[in-house]
């Protein structure tokens, strides 16, 4: 985007480098550059990157820290950026070009993430607004009740900022609500026992001690219900904010404080990038060099298959899949249909790309198709016939006559006195060995690829055919003898079989029974009698060259297609059948439109040039039909240039298993009529794109620091790097699972390669499925922190020094997972409201290991009670013992509760 504050060295640059994050498919929202020294830099990075925010001494204390860093150990703040939209981001004057360039391709990532990640989702995208009009309220607070009051009651909530739900903008915890007044008084019951109809009876039937019993469950379960809240509250600050006795504007104050927590929030919660992906439905058609595939098959067998871009043939080297996203189906005016994860891109007639969810119904995408992208080789079939028993053995092998058998048969293996036992016995081993009895076999020639006879046969049977799954009856009906006798003569080429002719009103019927032709057709695909609405096309005609998908277009057409004034149009009342054939056209070069007619059936109609295609590369097969395409063609100067594009009319929302695959160099994929971009992100702007020879150095040296490991520091950044190279080689190599966890034998596990290649697809399970957390629980092994050396450390008051706490690998791992598990911060809940009665806040600790900083946790009770003005308590954990720690206002108190 232009922005009048760049100079125009580096206007030049961002433009550069947008045009190559764009063409990578990254997707974010306009980015406003501004270029300031290093004071004003380090006063905005004070204020969280935000250049007004309210008044308050914490501002400053971080800015002088900030240039104490720059002054003295040399830290320099590169990039800055905020997720609003618009997007800010702040450049540092003086730095190198290569400096500037490298920043700017970080920003672009950034909010790309900021603008597609789901953590980010609820977040206000206007906050530098918000900001603004934060700080405008807090000083009209200081304008009227002085600067000290309202300062001295921000440091109070802000002390507190951090006891918030982080997950709630994302779930609602049915647990955490309160449902009943805390304030409200309902008549008490009274226990009068079960009722009785004479009252001498009373004390039998309701003697004292069952009467003492009732009322002690009734208090217990009226002290249940008076309890609040009802359920523990993580919110705290909500918490405070709806009981505590506060003023107006002490309210308001702690609203802004919650407010801007929950706006930081994320940007905690994802330290460690996870890519978004774009994916499409399992049953999505992409254009292969092994054939027109579905995604879904292609992602499940890991195809190593050459996919269109729409213009050239690119190669796919990763695949993934994920479980029920969320979808968006999108349908144009020609009648194309594509869903996908709601942040999958499809490309626009002017070559930029739009996620599926900002689509808008009226706007305009590109169609494009396979380019002539077609399998080679014909699909070879590995298919012998079924062994059917015949009458004739079953005869054979119980000694008595066909004619008995037959009998048998025909009343339905009803057994009578006069039924030999052996016919029993051979009729039912019989079934059992071969399956359904036959009267008599035929034996058929089977053919052994899928060539242009067989395409055209499976296309005369998806136009005018059935199968019939009563009879056994393969049959074609057709007005047109031709047919009808082209028909006949494939299924005498095909499987050596006469087929018998008649006529059947004004139409041809052509039949043949054949158990194992049956067989064979259900083999590739075809079902048995299922009505003319639920037919497909045969996914080995999907699989095949352009000549044998030509052959069944051709005889498809035959069947049910016409050519006229209104070009060639196919009529056929199977909605799967119209939706891909109008799929498999656009290989063809013909686009054509689909779309449904009152009678239930739906229409395929190529016109213009497309019609003209039509006749060229695939065309009838009956001359008459052929001929009057021909005549609807003749003037081919009437046919102007076709635009690939085509309005979006109808967007639905869904839920699905979706799909992605990752191509080379364009990173873009037809399928179903749109041009998809791949989601694989590589951070290649710089090192492919936009780095000339002369910024190596710099580069390298810049970028060398962001995973450099300091002394006494942990970079998480190279942490995650290096953990999620050892899973690829350990996925690779078959380092994994119980053969390899039980060999004792330590020289066979250092050469242990069973060279199963699984690294990259468990790298795509673990962005899928895992978080920080779970990440390191799951995959940080002993061998990975001997490798890297990594340790804990602790303070020693002896020497004044710290040192080396343990090298096990189990406190490593426990000091990881508190550090990232509540951003290691510890879990407070409000447990009670109205504790003893007295309107006294209870506090919970949830003990995980490791107690409270006790100066804090004082600090903490000493805030929250003079927002809550009563007593607060906290039960927490000290010595493996529960403790309450106690604050009435003036003094603390502690006691033990075990």
């Amino acid at each position: 985007m232009k922005s009048t504050r760049l100079p125009p060295e580096l206007q030049a640059a961002w433009e550069e480098i947008e045009t190559y994050a764009k063409e990578y498919g990254l997707d974010f929202f306009p980015i406003i550059y501004e270029v300031l020294d290093y004071r004003t830099l380090y006063e905005t990075a004070a204020l969280g990157g935000f250049p007004i925010r309210y008044p308050h001494w914490r501002f400053g204390m971080e800015y002088d820290q900030l240039m104490k860093g720059h002054i003295w150990l040399g830290s320099t703040i590169y990039e800055m950026v905020i997720n609003t939209n618009p997007s800010y981001a702040y450049l540092l004057e003086g730095n190198e070009m290569v400096t500037q360039k490298m920043v700017m391709a970080h920003v672009a990532a950034h909010v790309d993430f900021f603008k597609n990640n789901m953590w980010f989702a609820h977040t206000n995208r206007k906050m530098l607004d918000e900001m603004a009009n934060h700080a405008a309220r807090v000083q009209r607070m200081i304008d009227r009740y002085g600067y000290e009051t309202v300062e001295e009651f921000i440091d109070i909530c802000l002390s507190l900022e951090n006891l918030i739900d982080y997950h709630a903008p994302y779930i609602k915890r049915p647990e955490a609500q309160t449902h009943h007044s805390v304030l409200a008084e309902e008549d008490l019951p009274v226990v009068e026992g079960l009722p009785v109809e004479r009252s001498y009876m009373r004390d039998y039937i309701n003697p004292p001690e069952f009467i003492e019993q009732q009322r002690k469950r009734l208090e217990r379960e009226r002290a249940r219900q008076k309890k609040f809240p009802e359920n523990p509250q993580k919110d705290v600050l909500l918490f405070l904010m709806n009981y505590a006795p506060l003023e107006r504007w002490q309210h308001s104050i702690l609203e802004i404080v919650r407010d801007e927590a929950y706006y930081f929030a994320p940007q905690g919660m994802t330290k460690i990038l996870n890519e978004g992906w774009a994916c499409c439905r399992y049953d999505t058609l992409v254009f292969t060099d092994q054939g027109v595939l579905r995604i879904g098959d292609i992602v499940a067998q890991r195809q190593a298959v050459r996919v269109s871009d729409g213009e050239t043939p690119q190669a796919v080297y990763d695949w993934a899949a994920f479980e029920n996203y969320e979808t968006i189906r999108v349908r144009t005016r020609r009648g194309l249909e594509l869903e996908g994860s709601v942040n999958h891109r499809v490309m626009l007639p002017d070559g930029g790309w739009r996620r599926l969810d900002e689509l808008q119904v009226g706007e305009r995408v590109r169609i494009g198709g396979g380019q002539n992208l077609w399998a080679q080789q014909y699909v070879a079939l590995d298919w012998s016939p079924v062994r059917h028993a015949t009458l004739a053995q079953i005869a054979d092998a119980a000694e008595v006559e066909v004619e008995t058998v037959i009998r048998y048969q025909r009343s339905v293996r009803g057994v009578h006195a006069t039924t030999p036992a052996s016919l029993v016995a051979a009729y039912d081993a019989a079934i059992a060995d071969h399956g359904p009895i036959i009267r008599r076999r035929v034996p058929i020639r089977v053919p052994e690829v899928v060539d242009e006879r067989l395409a055209a046969f499976l296309g005369y049977l998806c136009g005018g055919g059935h199968i019939s799954a009563v009879r056994h009856a393969i049959e074609l009906m057709t007005a047109d003898e031709d047919q009808a006798r082209a028909f006949a003569d494939l299924v005498r080429s095909l499987f050596g079989i006469e087929a018998r002719w008649r006529r059947d009103g004004n139409r041809w019927r052509v039949s043949f029974y054949s158990r194992d032709a049956q067989d064979f057709l259900v083999h590739l695909g075809l079902k048995t009698g299922v009505a003319a609405r639920e037919k497909r096309v045969p996914d080995v005609i999907l699989r095949s060259p352009k000549p044998v998908v030509a052959a069944f277009l051709r005889a498809l057409y035959d069947c049910d297609g016409c050519a006229g004034d209104a070009g060639v149009v196919l009529s056929t009342a199977s909605e799967e059948i119209g939706r891909t054939v109008q799929v498999l056209l656009l290989n063809f070069g013909i686009l054509a439109s689909r779309c449904a007619n009152t009678d239930g059936t739906w229409h395929i109609r190529a016109t213009g040039r497309s019609a003209a295609v039509f006749f060229a590369e695939i065309g009838f097969g009956l001359a008459r039909k052929q001929a009057a395409l021909a005549h609807s063609i003749e003037d081919r100067r009437r046919f102007q240039r076709e635009e690939w594009s085509d309005e979006i009319v109808a967007i639905e929302r869904g839920r699905a298993h979706v799909y992605d695959i990752s191509v080379h160099a364009t990173h873009r994929y037809a399928a179903q009529g749109f041009i998809n971009h791949n989601s694989y992100w590589h951070s290649e702007i710089m090192t492919k794109k936009a780095l000339r020879d002369d910024e190596l150095i710099d580069f390298a040296d810049h970028h060398s620091g962001v995973v450099a490991v300091h002394p006494g520091r942990l970079n998480p950044y190279k942490l995650g790097l290096e953990l999620l190279r050892d899973i690829e080689f350990r996925w690779n190599t078959g380092r994994f699972g119980k053969e390899y966890e039980e060999c004792e034998d330590l020289a066979a596990k250092l050469s242990w390669d069973k060279q199963l290649g699984l690294g990259r697809q468990k790298l795509f399970e673990i962005r899928r499925l895992y978080n920080d957390v779970t990440f390191i629980d799951e995959f940080l092994t002993p061998e990975f922190v001997m490798e890297q050396k990594l340790f804990t450390f602790r303070y020693n008051r002896d020497t004044d020094m710290y040192e080396i706490a343990s090298r096990e690998f189990k406190e490593i791992k426990e000091k990881l997972l508190f550090r990232l598990t509540n951003f290691g911060q510890p879990f407070i809940y409000v447990e009670d409201g109205n504790y003893n009665n007295r309107g006294e806040l209870y506090l919970r600790h949830r003990y995980e290991g490791v107690e409270l900083k006790m100066d804090y946790a004082r600090d903490t009770l000493r805030n929250i009670q003079r927002i809550w003005t009563r007593p607060v308590h906290l039960e927490t954990v000290v010595d493996e013992k529960r403790r309450l720690i106690s604050f009435d206002g003036r003094d603390f108190s502690e006691r033990k509760m075990d």
